[in-house]
Order: structure tokens, then sequence, then C-alpha cells
């Protein structure tokens, strides 16, 4: 008696793909004069009589809040897919690539946890100078 069995079929579902849960909008990297790259999602508005560049950046996979920018500063506006966008947004390992008022924006909970200094060892092999800390 040869019994053959079947395994059951098993849908296979493809991985997650995070930039789909983005929000819709228009996304695009853009440099800034002074040296500064923002990824995010981006609008065109005018405040003050003058048009700015919204931007949402996205930091570690979250749109932080919205940080205008004037349109005279912008050096190249590359638009592209949200896909690209996830794949070229700021990290926390590249935190200071992130101008100071929008790394003041960033929740505490997008950052890692702050790594305790090494141990100091002031074991030098020489005998005890009589203190705490030898002068270096």
């Amino acid at each position: 008696m040869n019994a053959i069995t079947e395994a059951p079929a098993v849908e296979v579902m493809p991985p997650p793909r995070p930039w789909e849960q983005l929000p819709d909008g228009d996304y695009a990297i853009v440099e800034l004069m002074g040296h500064t790259t923002l990824v995010g999602r981006v609008t065109e508005i005018e405040r003050f009589g003058a048009k700015l560049m919204a931007i949402e950046v996205l930091f570690n996979g979250t749109l932080l809040p919205v940080v205008l920018q004037g349109g005279a500063s912008v050096y190249r506006f590359t638009q592209c897919s949200p896909e690209t966008a996830w794949k070229a947004q700021h990290k926390p390992e590249r935190i200071w690539s992130l101008p100071d008022p929008i790394r003041a924006i960033v929740p505490a909970a997008l950052l890692p946890a702050p790594e305790p200094a090494p141990a100091r060892s002031y074991d030098d092999g020489g005998e005890d100078q009589g203190g705490d800390d030898p002068e270096f």
C-alpha cells in the first residue's frame, strides 16, 4: 500500500513593503544651501507673502512634523517615489546629518538608547601614583 500524502497548500504572502504605509503625497530628496539634505514628503505653500516648501522629514520610518524652508535656499530638488524616499531616509545612526532645529523635534522614542561610556582602565603597569586619576 503506497499512500502518498500531499502537504496542504499554503499561501505565501510577500514580505511587507513599509513604504506602502506612507501617506499619499509628493516625496523628494531636497538639497539645501548649507550642505543639508532632507528626505521626506513635500508640499509648496505660501506664507508671509512668500513661497515656502513644507517638508515632513522621513526619519526612522516616521514623518516628523512639518518644517518650512524658503524656496531660495533649495539647491537641488529630486522628486522620487515613496520607496526611494524610504530607502534614502534619515536613520538614527546618522542623526548628526540633520540640522539642529530638525534634530530638536525628533521624538525620543525614535532614537536608539544611549550606550554606556566604556570603562576606563587606569592600569599602566607601573606603581600606584597615589590618586584616582593619573595625569596624561
